[in-house]
């Protein structure tokens, strides 16, 4: 799309437009020394910030470094359990890139850390990842 470049004194006259233009899409507006502004929605720049974080981050976990902060959760999975995750977060940031949707992501991403808050101990990953027998199977009665 392309964009009209507005200057700042143009802002008081033809603010409704520089505020529809930034609603739409973007508007820009060059300030009086010269520095570029974008005007836009908050919502495309949570979404810019967060496909260039984890674009990093996905790099840094493929690439094997250690796990920074952000996704220090990671230790508790496999390797191969790793590989998964960032198969399915890559595959969910393209989404974010190409539908604008955060939602899905989040989603994922809040999936994958509540797996690993339950892999993280012993008995809940016993629970998850333990072998099932017939015995521990037993006959219950319907609720009144």
């Amino acid at each position: 799309m392309t964009a009209t470049i507005y200057t700042a004194s143009e802002l008081k006259d033809r603010r409704t437009e520089v505020l529809e233009a930034a609603a739409r899409d973007r508007a820009l507006v060059r300030a009086v020394d010269g520095t570029a502004l974008v005007f836009t929605r908050l919502e495309n720049v949570e979404r810019a910030e967060t496909v260039a974080e984890w674009s990093v981050l996905l790099h840094r976990v493929e690439q094997g470094d250690d796990l920074s902060s952000a996704v220090r959760w990671l230790r508790h999975f496999d390797a191969e359990d790793r590989a998964v995750f960032v198969a399915e977060m890559w595959e969910a940031l393209e989404n974010v890139s190409a539908e604008g949707e955060l939602g899905a992501f989040r989603e994922t991403l809040a999936a994958w850390k509540t797996t690993a808050r339950a892999v993280a101990d012993d008995v809940r990953r016993s629970v998850l990842l333990g072998e099932v027998k017939g015995k521990d199977f037993v006959q219950v009665e319907r609720p009144a």
